[in-house]
């Protein structure tokens, strides 16, 4: 007589929540594209360095303590903790900084466009580190490309809500973000995306926090709310959106997942016009739908590739 196994048959073949997992990674298009409304709202009671140092450390707090009772502590050796820090820097002082810098200097509807332009730069840079790149892609990134020319046609005319110097800071941390996706990728498989993402936080963060600290002014005369700000931002775009879109990517795949990326510029455009009353003319408008367009079919899934996921 053979035993049978302790586990009930309709729990080996329970399907995976598809229904939750997506309902996750809708939940965070929506952080992350109110988050960038919310940055606007902050960057009128506090300065850069104060949100981000208070986001730092809130999300870097609450991600490490959460790898940790989950993974154990990481045993990596010298070389990979480097790596580690090093793409962390990139993806966090770096990034961050410019960010922001693009949020102040720009309306938040055009700031939160660096989701959108992401794409297009991670194709010629992944053509620089030896990666394949399907039609698809390519077309994807020409097009977004075509929406770009036009936000930068826009920039040049007298008045105009965009100047070539904020459009700058915004490929600036497109183009860090877009280096830090190409580099964490390998880290992440071998590093487990929970482990890596808390770590790099943590470390990235340091050279910031350094630089920041002296720019930082004493909290007299801060409203509570904005503290709620920045706890909000912390909490919602850098902890829930990040665990809930990793459970998305891994349920539903990375393919499939990376496509609904591209609605969170949509959300701060629309936020940004309901909340923050921004008036930008039909042209960015119509660069920005350029852009998201191009960067829904650059990360649009193949047949080949939707099978691997």
């Amino acid at each position: 007589m053979t035993s049978e196994p302790l586990t009930p048959p309709l729990a080996r073949a329970a399907p995976p929540r598809t229904g939750l997992a997506l309902a996750g990674v809708l939940l965070t298009v929506v952080l992350w594209g109110s988050n960038v409304v919310l940055l606007k709202l902050l960057l009128r009671h506090l300065n850069a360095e104060t949100i981000n140092l208070g986001r730092f450390l809130i999300a870097g707090g609450v991600l490490v303590t959460l790898a940790v009772r989950s993974h154990g502590w990481p045993r990596w050796d010298a070389r990979t903790w480097g790596q580690v820090a090093l793409v962390g820097l990139l993806g966090n002082s770096v990034f961050q900084a410019f960010f922001l810098t693009g949020i102040h200097a720009n309306p938040a509807g055009v700031a939160g466009l660096v989701s959108g332009v992401v794409p297009v730069l991670v194709l010629p840079l992944g053509l620089l580190l030896g990666q394949r790149v399907g039609w698809r892609q390519g077309a994807g990134a020409a097009l977004a490309s075509l929406g770009l020319v036009g936000l930068l046609a826009v920039t040049l005319q007298p008045g105009a809500a965009v100047t070539p110097g904020g459009l700058a800071w915004v490929l600036g941390a497109a183009a860090a973000w877009a280096l830090y996706t190409l580099w964490n990728r390998p880290l992440t498989e071998r590093l487990g995306a929970l482990p890596f993402v808390a770590f790099s936080l943590a470390l990235g963060c340091l050279p910031y926090v350094a630089w920041a600290l002296p720019h930082v002014p004493a909290p007299v005369g801060v409203s509570p709310l904005a503290w709620g700000g920045v706890a909000l931002s912390a909490l919602g775009a850098n902890v829930v959106a990040y665990v809930a879109w990793a459970n998305g990517a891994r349920v539903l795949g990375a393919a499939r997942t990376s496509v609904w990326n591209t609605l969170a510029p949509a959300v701060a455009l629309v936020l940004s016009a309901a909340v923050l009353h921004e008036r930008l003319p039909a042209a960015v408008w119509l660069g920005a739908l350029v852009i998201l367009a191009g960067a829904a079919l650059a990360n649009w899934p193949g047949r080949a590739q939707a099978r691997r996921n």
